[in-house]
This record gives C-alpha cells, structure tokens and sequence, in this order.
C-alpha cells in the first residue's frame, strides 16, 4: 500500500479522537490485550505505518501491506460487536466498539503491536523520513530534506528503483510510485542511484504523493483517471509508451528484497544497452 492511501486511513481514524473503548476484541497475538476504558487520540502516519494513540500512553501499531484495511463500523449485534458480511467474518483481525456507537475494525491487517506511545522508534524509528510530512503538527513531523538525501544516497551503487522502495532512505513510496517517478524523470530502473539527482527526483515524487493524498486522485500520474490509462507505464506491459510508442517492458518480481515488478520504456528510460544500441546505429547512419 501506498503511503498517500495510509495518510488518508489515519485522517479518517482521526475522527475518532476523543472516544473510549467499550470492548475490544483482537483474533492475533494480541488477543487477550485489554482496552476497555481507553480514549482514542489522533491517530498518526509514517510512511506505510499507523500509530493509533491512546490517551492513556499507549499505541496501537499497524502496517496494512498490500491487502489490509481499517474500516468504521457504525451498525452492531445484539450482543455489542460490530455487524459485518458474513463474507467478511474470516478476515476479522480487530474490532474495538466505542462508547459513540461506532467501532474500529481491522481487516485482513497483518502487522498489529500494542505498545507504549514513548516506544514508537521501537516500529519506526528505523524509516527514513516521510515524504508527506511538510510543517510539523501534533501528528505530524516536519520533512528532513538534508537527511532524505543522504539517506537515499547512502548506498551510491544501488539501482534507484530499489532505493525508492527502501523505507530506510525515505518512507511512503511503494511500487507505483517508484515505477513512475523513474519514467517521468527519463531513469533507467537500474540506474546506479549514484548517478541520478536526487533532490529534483525526491521533489517530483513529493509533489505528486501530495497531490494524489490531497485531490484523492487515486494515483493516477498521468492525469487521467480512466483505468488502464492512468498510469504512464505500470500495468502496461508490451503495450505503446504514451511519449514514444515503444513498447513497454515488464520485469517480474525475483523475490530479492525491494526486487518488485518494474515497468518501463526502454526508449525514455535507456539503460546501458538501449544507450549502446543507439550510439552504434549512430555511427553507422
């Protein structure tokens, strides 16, 4: 999940700020973990991580990846818990009822951790800075430029495409992101991060990460939220670049870390060999 997506889920847990659990109800680790009289505080996010506080000092800790969800439930049982589908019932992974009438559901949320508010660098004191943070409020930091970049140029010889995914430079850009920000700045996905510029890239992404939260455009990078045209070359694999009209390529996922599935324009995006191809059907005109 995208880190723009994750903002907004913690805006709308946010709302329920000033309500106090009645029951809570954890099918994990966590089961047995008691929150009955806890009040809900502004809930927090750091790139693809959620801090839900308490005002008792403690945070409930969540990561969503790729398929989980918090939702609000504001219809309930006659024995008190939240009313869901039938067909929802298997992927219950939390649900806390508040005194409001409504409740917090987890579903399908893989990575939940209850513990005390002044331990969060314990979950994410490891992640770069969020690239949705701007001027600091009471939930969210200010950005770190001078530290993203150096933390994104840590490693010169990494291919920029993983560097981007690497929460440890800065936190909040997954796959999509990555994937387009390498196309609309012409960079080969492979290119050594060492050679790229890194503050206009990091500015590029910021900018259009803050837009997609702000516009709820769903990530569209193109401008067009038409589906199969809203992306300039994610998901379109061997189909026509917008720009150009080559064909984009397509490499799957190795199952190496941050080795996800990346497509690009070997025409607007030339790696060593596009670039060698070129140069040689130059000499030869």
């Amino acid at each position: 999940m995208e880190g723009d997506a994750v903002h907004r889920a913690a805006a709308r847990l946010s709302t329920l700020a000033g309500a106090t659990v009645t029951r809570a109800e954890f099918r994990n680790h966590l089961a047995g973990a008691d929150l009955r009289g806890a009040t809900l505080d502004a809930t927090k996010a750091h790139g693809k991580h959620l801090l839900t506080r308490f005002t008792d000092g403690r945070t409930l800790h969540s990561h969503l990846r790729m398929d989980g969800s918090w939702t609000i439930v504001r219809k309930h049982r006659p024995d008190g818990r939240p009313a869901l589908p039938r067909h929802l019932l298997p992927n219950l992974r939390v649900a806390i009822t508040l005194d409001d009438g409504r409740s917090l559901v987890g579903l399908g949320v893989p990575v939940t951790d209850l513990l005390a508010t002044r331990d969060e660098h314990r979950v994410v004191g490891h992640l770069g800075p969020d690239v949705l943070a701007g001027q600091p409020t009471a939930t969210q930091d200010a950005f770190d430029l001078d530290e993203a970049l150096a933390r994104l140029g840590k490693d010169p010889a990494r291919p920029v495409v993983e560097t981007l995914l690497d929460q440890r430079g800065v936190a909040g850009f997954g796959n999509l992101w990555a994937v387009e920000l390498c196309f609309l700045r012409g960079l080969h996905p492979w290119r050594p991060v060492g050679d790229v510029e890194l503050e206009p890239l990091l500015a590029l992404g910021r900018k259009m990460i803050r837009h997609s939260l702000e516009h709820n455009t769903g990530m569209t990078t193109t401008g067009v939220k038409r589906k199969g045209q809203n992306h300039w070359v994610t998901g379109r694999s061997n189909r026509p670049c917008y720009r150009c009209g080559t064909l984009v390529r397509f490499r799957p996922a190795t199952g190496a870390p941050y080795a996800r599935e990346v497509w690009w324009c070997p025409s607007c995006q030339p790696g060593q060999d596009e670039r060698r191809g070129e140069r040689a059907r130059t000499a030869h005109r």
